[in-house]
């Protein structure tokens, strides 16, 4: 099986693993995150300290998870797993941000435009 179609099907075993046991945090390997590709030393990454992070960011989740939505934790868990990096911190902060937008007020009269435009 090639590099991309193996990866493919990885990452659709995951999201259904994932999908079937949305009640608990997922587990999701974090390696790619915290182990430079191919022992690369051209990115400085402290090895240890990134898995206590993201241990410390499991924990937090797994206190945390059922007070989210399903569906944010389903598309978060998506996007945190994206790309073969996958991260319980970026699963956290797009869970968060998720939660914090659905807090804000639906029209505060505010619009949004680039700052260069003109008025």
């Amino acid at each position: 099986m090639g590099f991309p179609i193996r990866m493919i099907v990885i990452a659709a075993a995951s999201l259904m693993a994932a999908a079937a046991n949305a009640s608990q945090v997922p587990t999701l390997d974090v390696s790619g995150t915290c182990i430079p590709m191919a022992g690369d030393k051209t990115i400085a990454i402290d090895t240890d300290r990134c898995f206590k992070t993201e241990r410390d960011a499991r924990e937090q989740l797994t206190r945390e998870w059922a007070s989210f939505p399903a569906a944010d934790r389903t598309l978060c868990t998506q996007r945190a797993a994206m790309g073969g990096m996958a991260s319980y911190v970026a699963l956290m902060t797009c869970l968060e941000m998720k939660r914090d937008v659905a807090k804000l007020p639906a029209d505060r009269g505010l619009t949004v435009r680039p700052a260069g435009l003109p008025r």
